[in-house]
């Protein structure tokens, strides 16, 4: 079995970096391509409950992968009911950690992705972001998915859209095109939709890095930060205008059968 890659961003960012980076007051860290990611997984969780689920039974949400649960918490500052229970598994503890003080009416488990903790049919949502392009057996994870989710449950994931021959983030085992990364959802799930975001060259754009001496300094980065701040805009939201536009991020939805 391959040595899966060992994930350092908690080590080095801090175990709570992922709250700094929504956090419009830390301006240093604050990063919009960010927050957009999760708005976005959010507000699928937020329409799927409104449109689907119309009773005041126990909902209970599994984010694989949650690290310091900062999406889980998101959810839970958006929705405020108390039939929604939330879980989250993942496999640095120093994250969890700060995931249980944040949420503290959450539960989190120390677990991989291929053998999680639970019975089978056990959730009605399963979400998970940017943790499948971690994987070295992305089959083996959504395999697991499919074992504790009900029947009709809900499931959202994200990841890169893969746009380089190898990925540019050193902690990615693979990254997918669209098409690769909705037909393997496919083979687990029904009524799959693709969601593509984060425009390419916008976002290209934002992670240019210019050198002044010895100093490195995100400009377009900050410039980009102080327009959302003052107006709210965020432009990793837009949706595809034309076909030839390129995207950087995608959600592939679908209910278990």
């Amino acid at each position: 079995m391959l040595q899966e890659i060992q994930f350092e961003k908690y080590n080095k960012k801090g175990a709570d970096y992922h709250y700094k980076q929504i956090n419009k007051f830390n301006f240093k860290n604050f990063n919009i391509s960010v927050l957009a990611r999760y708005q976005k997984h959010v507000n699928l969780v937020v329409n799927y409950l409104k449109n689907s689920l119309k009773n005041n039974n126990e909902i209970k949400i599994l984010d694989i992968g949650c690290g310091d649960g900062v999406l889980l918490y998101l959810i839970n500052k958006k929705i405020k009911k108390n039939n929604i229970k939330l879980y989250g598994v993942d496999l640095s503890e120093m994250a969890l950690e700060v995931a249980r003080k944040k949420l503290q009416n959450g539960f989190f488990i120390k677990t991989d992705v291929y053998n999680l903790k639970f019975e089978d049919s056990f959730f009605d949502i399963v979400i998970s972001s940017d943790v499948i392009e971690h994987v070295n057996y992305p089959d083996k994870m959504l395999e697991e998915i499919k074992r504790v989710c009900k029947k009709n449950a809900f499931v959202a994931i994200s990841t890169p859209i893969k746009y380089t021959k190898k990925p540019l983030d050193k902690m990615h085992f693979q990254e997918f095109f669209q098409e690769d990364f909705f037909n393997l959802m496919e083979k687990y799930f029904i009524n799959c939709n693709l969601i593509e975001s984060h425009n390419l060259l916008f976002k290209l754009f934002y992670e240019k890095i210019f050198k002044f001496g010895k100093y490195k300094l995100p400009i377009y980065k900050y410039i980009i930060n102080i327009i959302n701040i003052l107006t709210r805009i965020n432009l990793f939201k837009k949706e595809r205008k034309n076909d030839n536009e390129l995207f950087s991020y995608m959600y592939v939805t679908g209910k278990n059968n």
